[in-house]
């Protein structure tokens, strides 16, 4: 069924981040919805960083394009080590 996101806090777990997130996510996910990503992103754009995949369903991220998914995970994780 996945989420529709009248289960959603909103803006307030955003809140209790305390490291960078990075989060890839695509518009077309039937599960969960993007929007969810998107205000996260919004709410914290000093902890989230969101790769948005296009054409790329729930889970397959990674699958749509991996040279790219590698190089954004390579690009977040550099600067934390």
């Amino acid at each position: 069924t996945g989420l529709t996101g009248d289960r959603a806090a909103g803006p307030a777990p955003a809140d209790g981040l305390r490291v960078p997130a990075l989060v890839f996510h695509g518009p077309d996910d039937t599960v969960a919805p993007w929007q969810l990503s998107r205000r996260l992103a919004d709410a914290r754009p000093d902890m989230v960083a969101l790769r948005t995949v296009a054409d790329a369903p729930h889970g397959a991220m990674w699958n749509a394009d991996p040279e790219a998914y590698e190089e954004a995970l390579r690009r977040f994780m550099t600067p934390l080590m």
